[in-house]
């Protein structure tokens, strides 16, 4: 297991080393000695992109693990709970009424990012509560109504923004890593922080609620409150990383099912190889997102989706003959 780690360990390094010197632009090693635009587009702009997709794609892969773990099922993920559409229809209610202004230095468009996907869980946990059933299938039909709600508010205030902003939203909505500077980027890695402390701080509670639900609380646990309190606490993350970049499919689900496999089941090793996987996959895609087809630069939504969608689907025929 020592050896995968240090393998993925290596190829992430390899990958974070050699990504920024490629895009629309090519860079080589001596342009980013000298003080020319080569230069300032390397240390200003591929550098804090290429760190800021590791830390957004550790993010959204840890709460993918989360999901799939307070469920017990690798089909659960932000994106069904509507965790991920809450959170891009609070950012695009900030960016369509200019709420720029900030809160103990945190911006607008966060706040409203964090509020949209808390709505969405309070959401789920309401319906779960009044129709007193707390199975997955009532979470993730819930998460879809939420999904189907949120994506209709998004397509609403498109739908009323100018030409030029319309343009703007939609770009956003498939999803970027477009990054000038280092704010947004600490922002983020402040955030990868904590959320590494507290799948720590609880490890012992989320290896009792993977044990199974029965077992978890005739150890004390109260699972139905733990859930909620996890999913609060996912919807400060994620809505962290939808508010700098936007929704991003596919991370949360493809990669904590790799993770378990290779990890076998054990916690800390799990949790290093989503880590791992899922900055490694996510600077992977933003690398092809920029190279496939110069000069363009595709959303990096795009490419997650055409990655996960095979795999979405694959690992839904399994589950359905694992019922059957």
């Amino acid at each position: 297991m020592k050896n995968k780690i240090w393998l993925l360990v290596s190829f992430v390094l390899i990958l974070l080393i050699v990504a920024p010197f490629f895009g629309i632009i090519p860079i080589d090693l001596q342009g980013i000695l000298k003080a020319n635009p080569n230069s300032f587009i390397f240390w200003h702009l591929r550098i804090p992109r290429t760190i800021l997709g590791f830390t957004a794609g550790a993010i959204l892969a840890l709460s993918g693990l989360i999901c799939q773990n307070l469920f017990k099922n690798s089909l659960a993920t932000p994106d069904l709970l509507g965790i991920s559409s809450g959170a891009a229809a609070g950012a695009v209610v900030a960016l369509k009424f200019n709420l720029n202004l900030s809160f103990l230095g945190v911006r607008g468009v966060y706040i409203c990012s964090y509020f949209g996907a808390l709505s969405a869980v309070l959401f789920v946990f309401f319906i779960a509560r009044a129709v007193k059933n707390s199975s997955l299938y009532t979470y993730l039909m819930t998460g879809v109504a939420i999904n189907f709600f949120y994506s209709s508010v998004i397509v609403f205030f498109q739908y009323i923004f100018d030409y030029s902003d319309t343009f703007s939203l939609l770009r956003w909505l498939m999803g970027g890593i477009s990054v000038a500077g280092y704010g947004e980027l600490i922002f983020l890695l402040v955030l990868l922080i904590l959320f590494l402390v507290l799948v720590f701080v609880f490890k012992k509670e989320f290896l009792l609620v993977s044990a199974g639900e029965e077992f978890a609380q005739s150890r004390g646990l109260n699972v139905a409150n733990f859930r909620i309190r996890s999913f609060i606490a996912l919807s400060f993350f994620v809505g962290g990383v939808v508010s700098v970049c936007g929704p991003i499919g596919f991370i949360a689900l493809v990669v904590p099912h790799l993770s378990r496999s290779w990890g076998e089941s054990h916690y800390n090793a799990t949790v290093a190889f989503t880590f791992l996987l899922g900055g490694g996959l996510l600077v992977l895609a933003d690398f092809l997102a920029r190279t496939l087809i110069p000069p363009v630069d595709i959303p990096v939504g795009i490419v997650t989706s055409l990655l996960g969608a095979p795999f979405f689907l694959l690992l839904l025929i399994v589950q359905l003959k694992k019922n059957n």
